[in-house]
């Protein structure tokens, strides 16, 4: 059987005021220590732990550990006032006691002694006002082990950096690169732009960068799509977008010139969230001009949505051919495509 043994020292201060506000059966009591598992405190009687036994000081060791039970032995003693020895009030325990919370009683939940009388116990220990007690706890038995209260967890607000970030490119703080489109002015940050994209960091900070200061021109792109593609690359939304008074035709059409804009700059979830955007938005009218799309900058997943459309559609061949003459070569391959599965199908 396995012994846990703890120790501490009390030191009971201001012990002549403490004997003249306390009657018979109060007490100061220890800071809670922690033997074995279990938490216990040192408990002083001044004058006596009862009426009758008021002419002597008493001393006990109490589990303070709720519902809990204990056997353990304890060894009390004062520390004496000239030589700082401490010595112990009470002969060798026999046998471990059995403490315990349980019924909440707390006779159960202490044990201790009646020591020598007070006139006794202030001339040998009590040193400038002060009593020290040295208390040693053994518990026997298995320790016992606390389960773990689970931590609550923090109310962590959600991520903000998006919304900061925004809010740098809306307020042109600290801006170091402006951008002419048609004549449009874009101020932007270097070092945002390059982490974004492989394509503005060459631009930026590569070989061939301006060095001659000044906008950098973009002409072939309209205003709005490159202040949505700067708005997505500052905060990875679509908020820009959001914000134009524009109805399902300009949306679409937004979408095409924005997925040109990513694949582009080489942007690549942006450039799969216009593909997605085109091909939720397909109709007969649109189709074509879609898959041609698709076709020149490797749109796999856009490419299957147009087939898939005009499959499930039942469309034939003149409704699918543009009136583009750059669509025609692509509209021709997706003919032989659509004629050979068409027959499996049985569409034609």
């Amino acid at each position: 059987m396995g012994t846990v043994e703890g120790h501490h020292r009390f030191a009971v201060r201001g012990y002549s005021r403490l004997r003249a506000l306390l009657a018979a059966g109060e007490y100061v009591r220890s800071a809670a220590f922690t033997v074995g598992g279990y938490d216990w405190a040192v408990v002083f009687y001044p004058r006596g732990a009862t009426h009758a036994d008021r002419d002597h000081a008493a001393v006990y060791v109490q589990l303070l550990t709720d519902r809990a039970a204990a056997a353990a032995t304890f060894d009390l003693r004062f520390v004496r006032a000239d030589s700082g020895r401490p010595l112990s009030v009470h002969p060798p325990l026999a046998a471990p006691r059995t403490f315990s919370t349980v019924l909440r009683s707390s006779s159960a939940a202490m044990y201790g002694v009646k020591v020598e009388a007070i006139q006794a116990l202030q001339a040998n220990y009590v040193r400038r006002d002060r009593l020290t007690i040295d208390c040693a706890v053994r518990v026997v038995g298995k320790p016992r082990v606390s389960a773990a209260a689970p931590l609550t967890a923090a109310d962590v607000p959600p991520p903000d950096l998006a919304a900061h970030l925004g809010r740098l490119l809306d307020l042109k703080s600290h801006a170091d690169v402006t951008f002419d489109v048609r004549g449009v002015q874009f101020a932007a940050h270097r070092v945002v732009l390059a982490m974004r994209s492989a394509v503005f960091a060459a631009e930026l900070f590569g070989p061939m960068r301006n060095n001659a200061g000044g906008a950098i021109k973009v002409g072939d792109m309209q205003p709005a799509v490159f202040k949505v593609l700067l708005g997505f690359i500052y905060t990875d939304t679509l908020a820009a977008m959001d914000d134009l008074d524009a109805d399902e035709d300009d949306r679409r059409e937004l979408a095409r010139h924005l997925l040109v804009a990513a694949d582009r700059y080489d942007m690549g979830r942006l450039k799969l969230i216009c593909a997605d955007m085109l091909a939720r938005s397909l109709t007969a009218q649109t189709v074509a001009s879609t898959l041609a799309l698709a076709d020149r900058h490797g749109c796999r997943g856009l490419r299957e949505a147009c087939v898939e459309f005009v499959i499930a559609m039942g469309m034939n061949d003149e409704v699918v051919i543009s009136r583009h003459p750059d669509q025609l070569n692509c509209i021709s391959l997706f003919k032989y495509f659509f004629y050979q599965i068409g027959s499996l199908l049985k569409i034609h």
